[in-house]
């Protein structure tokens, strides 16, 4: 059978150049011609306002045997298009990931199938057919009905060339998610970490959700810039919330022994990879608790998000592990300090001679980042000490702050490098 055309979005063995901004345009025009042209035919898709889904391509695939030559229907959008006269495939990618659909003629009627070969990637399907596997063992739906229930006007990417560029990743989301659905995995996985977090609290520890107001008069709880605003009913002065602190203290004071919150805070302050203005943050109080009750309700937390996202305490990334069984070592920061420098900060009373001991040691020139201010890592830092010092619901930004922690080192490490290289010309 002769391949007539074929329309793939993306292919791993092969990169294809950047559209131009031209043909993009033409590309656009094309499609709004082609969606006149169903409209004249009285094919709006726009019109089609429900398709009920019974299946999902990632539970057909893992529930094959149990499912094969049953009846499903499924939706997604159109990411390869293979037509091969007659007959042709498809990939359709829902929520759970991708599937093939064979599409044949005389299956769905001639002219329905003169109107399938038009669709374009991007275009969104509802499908109604029998799953099957293809003689090279691919799970797949033998299709009965197709229908078009949205038409995508704009151009998808390439996966290859039209997403390299990380900054067009962060401020088109909606289309990272498309052309990367590993992108949707982190999403489900944050949802799960979310929900094991507050089940934690709740079900073993017996806090409360509540929420605090987020428009404040004082920018109390942290010492950051806020945003401000006017609230004009009132005619006064308000600003976002830096931390959701007092309030949650106020309402320890009011009887309630143990509350927490996980919401949006707002600092006015600088933007890279991991700070962000608006970001999400959780804090939780508790009445007639120490320090050791903060100690286990965070060594549960992590270790019970950890097993919920991923079946195991270890977490692996980039090259190392990191195990968090509780309990976790515990560690006097000043006898840890002592150990590794010889630094004994129990006979040390004054600021003036902390920074002189930390010069001497050589930390002249983290002091000088400090006075600039820069940010400043402490390197070779035990792999231990950071965990034993994850704030309750930090789990989600674990794998953030280690990366930033690497980076931050090689350029630290790269730094010295030069410094030495000047040195010695």
């Amino acid at each position: 059978m002769s391949t007539e055309d074929v329309r793939v979005n993306q292919n791993p063995e092969v990169e294809t150049e950047e559209i131009s901004e031209e043909a993009l345009s033409e590309q656009r025009q094309v499609r709004r011609e082609k969606l006149k042209n169903l409209q004249e035919a009285g094919r709006n898709p726009f019109l089609v306002e429900k398709w009920d889904v019974t299946a999902h391509s990632q539970d057909i695939k893992d529930n094959f045997e149990a499912m094969e030559d049953q009846e499903v229907s499924v939706a997604g959008r159109i990411m390869a298009f293979r037509n091969m006269g007659k007959a042709s495939f498809i990939n359709i990618q829902d929520k759970q990931g991708r599937i093939q659909v064979y599409v044949k003629r005389d299956d769905i009627g001639a002219e329905e199938y003169q109107w399938f070969k038009k669709y374009d990637i991007g275009d969104i399907l509802g499908i109604e057919g029998k799953v099957f596997k293809t003689k090279t063992g691919e799970v797949s739906i033998h299709a009965t009905k197709v229908i078009l229930l949205s038409k995508s006007i704009q151009v998808l990417p390439n996966k290859w060339s039209g997403l390299k560029d990380q900054d067009i990743r962060y401020r088109q989301r909606y289309v990272d998610l498309i052309m990367n659905p590993e992108v949707q995995g982190m999403f489900y996985k944050r949802s799960r970490i979310i929900k094991e977090i507050k089940r934690v609290l709740e079900e073993d520890y017996g806090y409360l959700e509540v929420d605090t107001p987020i428009l404040t008069t004082i920018a109390g709880g942290a010492n950051a810039r806020p945003f401000n605003t006017h609230h004009n009913t009132l005619d006064i002065d308000m600003k976002l919330r830096i931390s959701n602190e007092l309030f949650l203290k106020r309402l320890i004071v009011g009887g309630l022994d143990r509350v927490y919150e996980m919401g949006k805070m707002f600092r006015n302050e600088g933007m890279d990879r991991n700070h962000n203005p608006e970001f999400t943050s959780m804090e939780c109080y508790a009445a007639y608790g120490d320090m050791e009750l903060v100690i286990e309700v965070t060594e549960q937390v992590v270790y019970k998000a950890a097993m919920a996202v991923n079946g195991s305490p270890i977490i692996k990334y980039q090259g190392k592990e990191f195990d968090v069984t509780p309990p976790w070592k515990r560690i006097d920061m000043t006898d840890f300090v002592c150990e590794v420098t010889g630094i004994d900060f129990h006979n040390i009373a004054d600021d003036e001679t902390a920074r002189a001991e930390a010069i001497k040691y050589g930390m002249d020139k983290v002091i000088t980042q400090l006075q600039n201010g820069k940010r400043t890592f402490v390197l070779n830092w035990p792999e231990w000490i950071f965990w034993s010092f994850v704030p309750i619901g930090s789990v989600c930004m674990v794998l953030h702050f280690i990366e930033y922690c690497v980076d931050e080192c090689a350029k630290t490490n790269a730094a010295e490098k030069n410094d030495m290289k000047k040195e010695d010309k």
